[in-house]
């Protein structure tokens, strides 16, 4: 299972991977102490939870990004949650993305255009 500190590693190497200034700009005063948080899961089991890591808050739009390597993950495990309230499942795949630039470009918290060549990967 991860821990805090290889949760913090993962993100900072998806950091490093951006290379967009406005993105990074955007991005790092939103990131925040990994935190573990069991999401349930609406595709297996009956109150079938995973964990699910939260290191970015937004809190004006009540949402956050995650790194989980379960449910959507290992294939997409960033994604895109509500921090609080009745919506704390881990949603639709529609959510989850391969890599965190994208989910961040994906969420509420980017209020900017892309580029117009840029795709979800």
């Amino acid at each position: 299972m991860l821990d805090k500190d290889a949760v913090q590693k993962k993100v900072l190497a998806e950091v490093a991977n951006i290379t967009d200034e406005a993105v990074l700009s955007a991005i790092k005063p939103l990131i925040v102490p990994p935190r573990c948080e069991m999401r349930g899961w609406d595709y297996g089991e009956p109150e079938q939870e995973f964990p699910c890591w939260i290191f970015l808050d937004h809190v004006p739009s009540n949402t956050c990004i995650a790194y989980c390597e379960h449910g959507f993950g290992p294939s997409d495990p960033w994604g895109l949650l509500a921090i609080a309230g009745e919506y704390l499942r881990m949603g639709m795949d529609c959510g989850w993305f391969s890599n965190l630039e994208d989910a961040f470009r994906e969420s509420m918290a980017w209020d900017r255009d892309n580029p117009p060549d840029y795709e979800v990967s």
